[in-house]
């Protein structure tokens, strides 16, 4: 099995820096409408006005839905920002 895994808000308690979060873990928590919406959007961007700054992949979809999250239900998505989301 992959694992895809994301740098996320949170820091990480016990190492410090960012914390690391698998997307796949974390993707079942995820509005699924919002997810396809930021895969969509990330697809378009890349394709019709790529950025020269930008990377398009799990990261780029990550950053783009956790904003659409906070944006749609006024609150950050935990996974991004609550280190121990998964205990």
């Amino acid at each position: 099995m992959f694992h895809t895994y994301v740098m996320v808000q949170a820091q990480d308690p016990i190492k410090g820096g960012k914390k690391l979060v698998d997307i796949d873990r974390a993707s079942f928590l995820m509005d699924k409408t919002l997810l396809a919406q930021s895969i969509k959007a990330m697809n378009d961007e890349r394709d019709n006005h790529p950025r020269h700054d930008a990377i398009y992949d799990a990261q780029w979809v990550w950053d783009f839905y956790c904003q659409r999250h906070c944006e749609k239900y006024g609150q950050y998505f935990a996974p991004d920002v609550d280190p121990n989301w998964d205990q």
